[in-house]
């Protein structure tokens, strides 16, 4: 039994491993994709008993009416790629918070643990050299996988032209980067008894070298609970310096044309360096800016709310697009009816003032999995979290270690990955039994 709960740790930090590698693929399938469907295999694999579960299929169901009723009228024959991938998903996030909710409240999570460590330091250690190696142009993987932005097929960025570098590691965007990393680094400041001080610097440093708005607001929730903690207890958590230095090293600001400005970038940019800026105060402000893309989102969550009928897990987009082009009806009245597909070619991305006419072709995603899930299932989400919550608060001790759970849980659906999936599931899991629970045993 010890034996086989080793190979499936090591299989499991092992499908983690290749989800990180969300910035390539091969043969145009993601890396992240097999990490997760490694994820999912490995959890029926350890118990099969998952399959005939009739409670996982009622959540299933549940998730999937709304858009199984939608597709009804246009015959299966017109289901899309991306239909079938958040179903895939959706069976997945369930089947293995099943299994990571039953298999990490009785193996050795010990040894689960001291690979958790390796892991992130792997994460964290390639983070940096990446960071510096797109500054001097040194060599690095091909990254091979489209950006997630709004245009379609366009490259990862990895060049801020007018802003401070960001740490990207093997992910497309800095704060998929740090999604995936801080719940990882969570789970291990707060069940390991003791932290490693190599694994903290390197790792404090990879995260807040991503500059995330949404890690330097997370972590400063975390500090005041851990300052609270300690005016309670007059004893400092172990966690609080790790937290520390992610929001001081999210302070460094280097632009990579002010480091070199002979580099690749700088040269095919023609900008000019300047007196290197290492610490930045003037952004923390901007950090508490909602900001137009993220208005966006909360407007048209209000809008949708005083009618919150369910959409289906692919509609939700659509409906966005549609809301954010009203502007375009309604105002674009004569350039529209002149040359709009002209105007859509030469200037797909441009907005005139009246318009963005790249509304017209591609559809904005809300960037939020609370949004998606919302608006795709209406009001019975809104009751499958409330009985969600209303169990968690009082079958649970309300100490530091539940509140920093309930924060991991709402970590995964306000960052901008739309979709339930194994990974989060795994984590959840994970963290309900070695932080709320105190299965974790790695001294």
């Amino acid at each position: 039994m010890v034996i086989k709960n080793q190979i499936t740790n090591l299989l499991l930090i092992l499908s983690i491993f290749i989800y990180g590698l969300d910035a390539y693929s091969i043969f145009n399938i993601p890396f992240s994709w097999m990490g997760l469907m490694g994820i999912f295999t490995i959890a029926v694999f350890n118990n099969y008993k998952i399959l005939f579960n009739s409670n996982l299929y009622f959540l299933i169901i549940l998730f999937l009416i709304p858009s199984i009723f939608n597709i009804f009228p246009i015959g299966l024959n017109e289901m899309n790629l991306t239909f079938l991938l958040r179903t895939v998903n959706i069976v997945s996030f369930f089947a293995v918070l099943y299994f990571s909710l039953n298999y990490f409240n009785t193996s050795d999570n010990g040894n689960f643990l001291k690979l958790l460590q390796k892991l992130i330091l792997v994460f964290s250690i390639f983070a940096i050299y990446t960071y510096f190696a797109q500054i001097y142009d040194l060599p690095e993987f091909i990254r091979n996988r489209s950006n997630t932005g709004l245009l379609g097929n366009s490259l990862q960025t990895t060049f801020w032209q007018y802003e401070p570098h960001r740490a990207i590691g093997s992910f497309r965007e800095p704060i998929l980067f740090s999604a995936a990393l801080l719940p990882l680094y969570l789970v291990y400041l707060f069940t390991v008894q003791k932290i490693d001080g190599f694994t903290v610097i390197v790792t404090s440093l990879a995260i807040g070298l991503t500059r995330s708005d949404l890690v330097r607001v997370y972590c400063s929730v975390i500090l005041i609970l851990l300052i609270i903690h300690y005016i309670k207890n007059k004893n400092a958590h172990k966690a609080t310096f790790p937290i520390l230095l992610i929001l001081v090293f999210s302070l460094i600001g280097i632009r990579e044309c002010d480091l070199n400005p002979l580099s690749r970038d700088c040269l095919n940019s023609n900008i000019s360096s300047t007196e290197i800026e290492v610490v930045v105060f003037n952004d923390i402000e901007e950090t508490l800016e909602i900001g137009r893309e993220r208005s966006d989102v909360i407007d048209y969550v209000m809008f949708s709310f005083s009618r919150l009928t369910p959409q289906g897990i692919t509609n939700v987009n659509s409906g966005f697009s549609s809301y954010l082009s009203q502007e375009i009806t309604n105002e674009m009245y004569l350039t529209n009816r002149s040359l709009p597909e002209y105007l859509l070619t030469r200037y797909e991305a441009k907005n005139f003032g009246t318009g963005n006419y790249s509304l017209l072709r591609y559809a904005p995603n809300v960037q939020n999995l609370f949004v998606n899930t919302l608006l795709s299932l209406g009001v019975s989400f809104i009751a499958l979290l409330f009985l969600f919550v209303i169990h968690l608060w009082f079958s649970e001790k309300k100490d530091l270690n539940f509140y920093i759970f309930v924060l991991i849980c709402i970590f995964f659906f306000v960052i901008p990955i739309e979709e339930l999936n194994a990974f989060s599931a795994l984590i959840i899991g994970v963290g309900y039994n070695m932080i709320v629970r105190d299965k974790g045993i790695y001294k």
